[in-house]
């Protein structure tokens, strides 16, 4: 067709005609009827699928919700298999959430519990504040307090405050969230104490708090107090004061004791013994407490030395140095030797050769005389001012030596002993001699075993050794326990046990056995130590040389001076009887050997202390016949004590022949050992 513009028809042929039937309405269910559709299907499912759970809460609860899709039937609730939560509350209570989980179990049951609320206590108490609290042993605080939440049930509390007596009671609270009050009025607990001291203005202090000075009157709490009262220049006072409320108490007076000056004496040389007003203190250098307020003398002597003194006064609790410088006393000492090249030792230092004449200070010194090839020869010296001295030695050759079967010398664990022949000799006393005693029979003995004897008493160091918890003690206000004084406070039978015990150091037989509960001397007495008998002490005090000697110095009086340890002038204190005008320097025991040795160099067999021996005390019979080896009587309770001490200064009791006995320790008596040579 040509598109000219024009509209052109279109050529047109109509269809067969057909009959149609009219369209059917199609017809809808209400909306309504498909939901009761569904929930029948949900609850076909639901009833297919959850499970049965039955919640149980106690107390039974004011609301209760359960979380999740469900259906509820009272308690019962339906639930899908999984976790849950339950809500609840209950006045009262706590509200409840506690989660649980839905197993696929049949039938469930979920338990619960209200947990009660806490009631709260309110404090009302007197005093108000400051009152500490205690809840079930528990601190809460101190009032004023908020009120305090409890748990139902019954409580202990307690209220304590400064000044007051506890206060302690039972509370029993129900619970849910009241308050409950708790009324309480604390009773005081304090009561007046009045202090005072003698001199006034103190310190006092009490539980270890200053609260002010003397006099003063201050309230305390009751119960145990411990107060003190301290002043500048004297000693602290204090007690244990036992305080009751509502009852005061005025206390006697602190007296305060003013405090002593601490005096610190040095010697030059040191080792000197120092005095303070006469009273022995000890050896220097030394720190002693002394008397404050007056003038002292402070004095110190040394052997071979002069003494030095000074005057001093210190003021409470003041502290002062002395130095005392003492100067040697000489005394000239020869020595010669055979061999005469020998050479000398004096106090263990090389001297020279033999043939000089030495200067030494008027004290104990050793002298050794020594060549190669020949026994050394040793002696004790001691030198005296005005007097020379001359040591005249005859060395042994090593062959004179060997020959030897006894060496004159035994130094067994530190003791020296020294060897005595046999002999014959008188013992006791002629009745014509002044200051005899009716013990002192003139008797014949004849020793002849050859003996060692000890040359010095035991000291506390060396018997310490064998008991170390001896104590010798004190006398008066001096002191007996130094190392290098003698041993004392002991019995014959500490002695003897002594003895024992050195004889075992070396595997020697004991010389003393146990008989009857008691040491008693071995039969016949062996080779070991054990303490000189009545007649070897006689033999090495009173013959010295041919003739027989009344005093340790001599025949006469008085006594020389430094002649021994006797009751000297400074012990008027001690005994009733001391040496007019003599002075040993020593009020009490000295240091063994302080003294010149006799001839046989034996010390201080007079003075220092008296000493045991192995003897039974018996009165021996006149015109006996003559004793060999005597060993005392076979009984009795008693032994021979022989020898004078630092507490004798009598006539009787300085002779060498006086006899004493005892059965018990004494401060003045000790011991010196001795063994037979075989």
């Amino acid at each position: 067709m040509k598109d000219d513009g024009l509209v052109h028809p279109v050529p047109f042929a109509p269809r067969p005609l057909r009959l149609v039937a009219p369209p059917r309405r199609r017809r809808h269910l209400p909306r309504a009827a498909l939901l009761a559709a569904l929930v029948l299907v949900l609850g076909a499912a639901a009833l297919v699928f959850a499970r049965a759970v039955e919640v149980q809460v106690e107390p039974a609860p004011d609301r209760l919700s359960v979380s999740g899709l469900q259906l509820r039937f009272g308690s019962l609730f339906l639930l899908y298999p999984g976790p849950h939560t339950v809500r609840a509350e209950k006045e009262g209570y706590r509200p409840l959430e506690a989660g649980f989980e839905v197993t696929r179990d049949a039938r469930q049951v979920a338990r619960f519990a209200f947990e009660r609320l806490p009631t709260l206590l309110a404090l009302e108490v007197e005093p108000a504040a400051g009152v500490r609290v205690v809840v079930d042993g528990a601190e809460q605080g101190v009032t004023p307090l908020a009120p305090l939440p409890l748990t139902a049930g019954e409580h202990e509390v307690l209220l304590r405050a400064e000044g007051y007596a506890a206060f302690g009671t039972k509370v029993t609270v129900a619970g849910g969230g009241d308050t409950q009050v708790l009324k309480a009025a604390l009773l005081s607990d304090r009561a007046s104490i009045s202090f005072s001291s003698e001199p006034t203005g103190a310190t006092l202090r009490v539980d270890g708090q200053a609260v002010g000075q003397t006099p003063l009157t201050v309230d305390l709490s009751s119960g145990t107090r411990r107060v003190e009262v301290s002043l500048a220049g004297f000693a602290s006072a204090g007690r244990t004061l036992a305080v009751e409320a509502e009852k005061p108490q005025v206390l006697p007076p602190f007296r305060l004791t003013p405090l002593p000056g601490r005096l610190q004496v040095t010697t030059e040389p040191p080792g000197a013994v120092v005095t303070v007003d006469g009273a022995f203190r000890g050896e220097s250098p030394l720190e002693a407490d002394v008397p404050a307020g007056r003038g002292l003398v402070v004095k110190a002597t040394k052997a071979g030395h002069e003494s030095a003194q000074t005057s001093v006064s210190l003021g409470r609790g003041e502290s002062q140095a002395v130095v005392l410088r003492l100067v040697p006393q000489l005394g000239e000492v020869r020595v010669e030797a055979e061999p005469a090249d020998a050479s000398v030792l004096v106090d263990g230092e090389p001297k020279g050769r033999a043939g000089q004449t030495f200067r030494l200070t008027a004290a104990p010194h050793d002298i050794e005389v020594k060549r190669e090839g020949y026994e050394t020869h040793k002696a004790n010296i001691v030198p005296r001012p005005g007097f020379p001295k001359t040591l005249k030695v005859t060395l042994r050759s090593e062959k004179e030596t060997q020959a030897a079967a006894r060496p004159p010398v035994i130094r067994p664990a530190g003791h020296e002993l020294r060897l005595f022949g046999g002999g014959r000799f008188q013992m006791g006393a002629s009745r014509r001699e002044a200051g005899r005693r009716a013990n002192e029979t003139l008797r014949e003995v004849v020793l002849v075993r050859p003996f060692y004897l000890g040359a010095r008493e035991i000291t506390n160091a060396q018997f310490r050794r064998f008991k170390p918890d001896h104590a010798s003690g004190r006398f008066g206000h001096h002191e007996l326990g130094g190392d290098a004084l003698p041993v004392v406070q002991v019995a014959w039978e500490d002695a003897a046990a002594y003895c024992n015990w050195l004889s075992a150091q070396e595997g020697r037989p004991p010389a003393y056995v146990s008989q009857g509960g008691k040491l008693v001397g071995a039969k016949p007495l062996n080779g070991g130590y054990r303490l000189p008998t009545e007649a070897e002490w006689s033999r090495a005090a009173r013959y010295p040389s041919e003739g027989p000697l009344k005093y340790p110095w001599g025949q006469t009086l008085p006594a020389p001076p430094k002649a021994g340890n006797f009751a000297d002038e400074s012990a008027r204190t001690l005994v009733p009887v001391v040496l007019q005008g003599y002075d040993d320097g020593y009020p009490a025991t000295a240091p063994v050997g302080s003294y010149s040795p006799n001839a046989l160099l034996m010390f201080d067999l007079g003075g220092n202390v008296a000493e045991w021996v192995h003897d039974l005390y018996a009165i021996p019979p006149a015109d006996g016949p003559v004793e060999r080896d005597p060993i005392g009587p076979e009984a009795g309770e008693l032994h021979v004590i022989l020898g004078s001490s630092f507490l004798h200064g009598s006539v009787s009791e300085l002779r060498l022949s006086y006899r004493d006995y005892a059965l018990k320790p004494r401060a003045d008596v000790g011991f010196r050992i001795a063994r037979y040579a075989e």
